[in-house]
């Protein structure tokens, strides 16, 4: 089977492009996230400055000042400047920013640069246009007049940004998760397969008993129930056919002992070939038990197709002259009793549902071609090549068993059965190459 065809193959395909496209749009919210919330927090901390300053030059007091900042969640600190200037870690500061944003246990501090460290003006965009010449300029005010100034950010807006990226983990795990329970509960059905394929080879030792109490186990426990009548009936219909071929041994001996004891006439001559007939007919008998159960071993050599086609007309004990065959004789590597029994059927049925003139025989370059004059059949020929087809009105207008039979050798030894009306004939054709 194709690998591209496999369920499990498709479900690793399947997984592997939902993980990616799922984390590149979650990963792709978070950074547009990220760019919004970093655009906010400058919009926040510049009109926070704006109240600061307009506070200090209006002489506003620090409490409404922070009345004016809870909306911004920010607040004047009066934290010990000297240990926030040592203790704390500075981060995004740049010279052509008025702040310095400093991180302390845990929490975000805000303040002005001094002014020696102030290039002015401030960087596009970060106050609004109106408010950029009024900071960077103000009237009447000067910085070195508060230079340890502190606001504190008490939004935890911070903490918030990183909810795609939690969700992210919580959704990866759930994936990985699913896909590993996926993987285990379909592991069974891979064995499943692999048994059934052995099964179809004929190997009914297999079991496929599963402990699982799901629907894929419940299949394969009804197919190991399946197998187990199947082993019995088979050892069952082997037990019977032995004890058949047993019984009938012993009267075909005796037959054969009391047929010697009489004088050579006409009649004994004929009695010995019956019973020469019969026990043949056991022998050919065990080999198709042997066939259909699958345990024979092909003794195969090379043969000439006129030797076996002669060796199967005896078997028939028919005359020589009803059948008529062209020879253009050729080699074949075949087990010589089991082929033999194949072209006895296929000549026997000829012989017997033809309707006019000899049957005939055609040994062409890569084949063996048998007709016979008759009827269409009423049906397809795949319907006749199967076992036990019963539909049939009478014995005259099926082909019963005997073309199943055939059909078996003639596969295993690897070769073609094949067929065409024309002309008001059947045509038979062992297709060897």
């Amino acid at each position: 089977m194709n690998k591209r065809n496999s369920i499990f193959f498709q479900i690793n395909i399947f997984f592997v492009c939902i993980f990616i496209i799922i984390n590149v749009l979650i990963f792709t919210q978070f950074i547009i996230d990220n760019q919004a919330y970093s655009l906010i927090e400058k919009r926040r901390y510049s009109n926070a400055i704006k109240i600061l300053l307009d506070g200090k030059r209006d002489k506003i007091s620090d409490e409404a000042i922070n009345k004016q900042l809870e909306s911004f969640h920010l607040s004047i600190s009066y934290i010990d400047f000297k240990r926030l200037e040592t203790e704390a870690s500075k981060i995004e500061s740049s010279n052509d920013s008025p702040l310095e944003i400093l991180y302390y246990n845990n929490k975000k501090y805000l303040r002005l640069k001094p002014p020696r460290f102030f290039m002015p003006p401030p960087p596009q965009n970060f106050f609004p246009p109106k408010e950029e010449q009024r900071f960077s300029q103000p009237p009447n005010f000067n910085i070195n007049d508060f230079p340890h100034y502190i606001l504190i950010d008490e939004s935890d807006a911070r903490s918030f940004q990183y909810f795609w990226l939690f969700i992210l983990m919580i959704i990866d795990i759930l994936l990985v998760w699913f896909f590993i329970f996926l993987k285990k509960k379909l592991t069974p059905l891979n064995k499943l397969k692999k048994e059934i394929i052995k099964f179809s080879n004929g190997d009914l030792s297999i079991s496929t008993k599963n402990n699982g109490n799901d629907e894929i186990s419940q299949v394969a426990n009804e197919f190991d129930n399946a197998i187990l009548q199947l082993r019995q009936l088979k050892e069952s219909r082997n037990l019977f056919l032995r004890n058949i071929m047993h019984e009938l041994k012993t009267p075909i001996t005796k037959g054969k002992l009391i047929a010697d004891t009489l004088n050579q006439t006409q009649r004994k001559d004929i009695l010995i070939r019956v019973f020469q007939r019969l026990e043949y007919l056991l022998s050919e008998f065990a080999k198709i038990e042997e066939l259909t159960s699958g345990t024979i071993q092909l003794v195969k050599n090379r043969y000439r197709v006129i030797d076996l086609l002669e060796h199967a007309l005896d078997i028939l004990l028919i005359k020589k002259d009803k059948v008529e065959i062209h020879n253009k004789d050729f080699i074949l590597d075949v087990d010589f009793d089991l082929f033999s029994i194949a072209l006895k059927n296929l000549i026997d049925n000829a012989i017997k549902y033809n309707e006019n003139g000899k049957v005939e025989i055609f040994i062409e370059k890569d084949s063996i071609r048998i007709r016979n004059q008759g009827i269409r059949l009423e049906k397809n020929i795949e319907e006749y090549l199967k076992p036990f087809n019963k539909e049939q009105k009478n014995t005259k207008e099926g082909l019963g068993l005997g073309l199943y039979i055939t059909n078996s050798i003639i596969k295993i030894h690897h070769l073609e059965l094949d067929y065409f009306y024309e002309e008001s004939y059947h045509n038979f054709i062992i297709k060897t190459t």
